[in-house]
């Protein structure tokens, strides 16, 4: 089945704002944001194999694969400005997609968001290995809050979520490091306030070294799921970023 899951309503699009979800997320994580952003910044998401739509499918074993699938799948959305946002694991595979459309096609996003993540180099696996029992990976959800007691307590969730997050850290663990030149676009970092697994700092130094075109950092309140914690806020400054990025064109009448 396709990796892309259209949101918007394509002839309004003007530019794509194109989602990578978390480890363990679905696309359908990003479908309200369609009736909340700019009827011209259009919302597309890109999903992995074995959760939501693509749940009958087993999941991908390697991340190369799956980057490779995914610049297929966002092929017909290229030829309209791209704006790349990846939540926690999900920036690191908008990263490698921007490397891996660079490479295939001279292509560029005309910006790139690396919400709620380390950057390749710093992440680790240490605190979510994917051979941690259910347990170990219940707690370590709990830590990063976002998910309810209700939800861990449910069989069928933990069924259905424990096994994609598995596959997802696995993805990440067994990721190649790729020597590319720095991205020629802006690269932004959005940090929750209250996040326990990301050095702000270090992060936001590390994420520089992959762009020539650095941005200041945001900061939200929230934890990891600041995203969805405080999504009006994070909304406006997607809007504003994605805006900045095709020089105010978003936002022109006519």
């Amino acid at each position: 089945m396709n990796a892309l899951r259209v949101w918007s309503e394509v002839d309004e699009v003007r530019m794509w704002l194109l989602c990578l979800p978390p480890g363990g997320g679905s696309a359908r994580l990003f479908k309200g944001w369609a009736d909340l952003l700019p009827t011209g910044l259009g919302v597309a998401t890109l999903e992995l194999p074995g959760r939501g739509g693509r749940q009958a499918e087993p999941p991908a074993t390697s991340l190369e694969g799956a980057v490779t699938e995914f610049a297929d799948a966002a092929a017909p959305l290229l030829e309209r400005p791209v704006m790349l946002f990846g939540h926690s694991m999900g920036a690191v595979l908008a990263l490698d997609l921007a490397y891996e459309l660079r490479a295939r096609r001279g292509w560029k996003p005309v910006a790139l968001v690396a919400a709620a993540s380390e950057p390749p180099e710093q992440r680790t696996v240490s605190k979510s290995s994917s051979d941690a029992s259910d347990e170990e990976l219940m707690t370590w959800l709990r830590g990063l809050g976002g998910t309810s007691e209700e939800l861990l307590a449910s069989r069928e969730f933990l069924d259905e979520m424990l096994p994609a997050l598995r596959a997802d850290l696995q993805l990440v663990e067994r990721r190649r490091q790729r020597a590319e030149p720095p991205l020629d676009c802006p690269l932004h970092v959005y940090l929750g306030a209250r996040d326990p697994t990301v050095d702000g700092p270090a992060a936001e130094r590390l994420w520089a070294t992959h762009t020539t075109r650095e941005q200041p950092p945001r900061t939200f309140p929230g934890g990891h799921f600041f995203v969805q914690e405080s999504v009006e806020l994070v909304l406006a400054a997607l809007a504003e970023d994605a805006n900045a990025a095709v020089g105010g064109r978003l936002m022109r009448s006519g």
